[in-house]
């Protein structure tokens, strides 16, 4: 699967910075968000040999920064957590964003009502990332 990126890396990482400041879609709905995001990716019942912490700036439309961080690194509005499968499911489009955080399937920290009025900003990041051809390391 060498045209494939690994989930969880920077490589991916930067490729979603890459997609979403290439996005119209993205920057349309996402005009109005203010706020950074921790994705946290739980190295349980992965291949992973540690939790990833992958981190973007978003800012009016625009990835400002992208990158693997350290969890001190950065204090962001928002963290999303969970396992590998679970944002693989969404990544799919086989479940949906606001539903697995709703569920637990992914654990928002951050100011849900502030996320729930930019669904749309959230479904075209979504969107972004089905862009990205990705390989997920499952176990």
């Amino acid at each position: 699967m060498s045209d494939t990126i690994a989930f969880g890396t920077e490589a991916w990482i930067k490729q979603l910075q890459v997609e979403l400041n290439n996005s119209e879609a993205y920057a349309e709905a996402a005009r109005n968000w203010e706020g950074d995001i921790y994705f946290i990716i739980k190295a349980a019942g992965s291949a992973l040999s540690e939790d990833v912490y992958m981190y973007l700036d978003l800012w009016h439309g625009e990835c400002r920064q992208a990158g693997i961080a350290n969890p001190a690194d950065f204090s962001p509005e928002f963290t999303i957590a969970g396992k590998v499968k679970s944002f693989k499911d969404v990544i799919d489009k086989k479940t949906d964003p606001m539903k697995a955080m709703i569920t637990g399937k992914l654990k928002l920290k951050g100011n849900m009502a502030k996320m729930m009025r930019n669904v749309k900003a959230a479904n075209q990041l979504v969107l972004c990332c089905t862009c990205i051809p990705t390989n997920f390391p499952l176990e």
